[in-house]
């Protein structure tokens, strides 16, 4: 590998590990808001976190299609060692925060079910009888 495709290549990677530094802000934003109970403000990331997750997969797909592998790809070690200790804190902190919002929805759906008698939902018109003049409704 001469010197000048060594060069680009750091440079791409280094290029790479920028886009992966942004998907661990917006994943540490995701966390603050996670925590704050700020529902709103995770919707409207979420479009932004998506599209830099599929653009930096994008991204390291074309890596190892013009590389190989990235031990043999470049002398310099240093940008592959930092994108990956990137990526690697990527997934922990995606993992945490998917984590957390599991936990929530199971607490939201056990509270749920404690305040719904299960005589609500579809079957809640066949499953009580009818009294004259008496109705349940189902509508939410």
């Amino acid at each position: 590998m001469t010197h000048d495709q060594q060069c680009l290549t750091d440079h791409e990677v280094e290029a790479v590990r920028i886009e992966a530094e942004h998907l661990l802000e917006l994943l540490r934003q995701e966390t603050r808001l996670l925590a704050e109970g700020d529902h709103a403000a995770l919707l409207e990331i979420l479009p932004e976190k998506e599209a830099l997750a599929r653009r930096l997969s994008e991204s390291l797909r074309r890596l190892r299609r013009t590389e190989g592998r990235p031990e043999a790809a470049t002398l310099n070690r240093t940008p592959w060692v930092d994108l990956k200790e990137t990526l690697r804190r990527i997934e922990a902190l995606n993992d945490a925060n998917g984590r957390y919002i599991a936990d929530l929805l199971l607490v939201h759906r056990e509270l749920l079910s404690m305040m719904v008698p299960q005589t609500y939902g579809h079957a809640a018109q066949k499953a009580l009888p009818a009294l004259k003049g008496f109705g349940l409704s189902t509508e939410a």
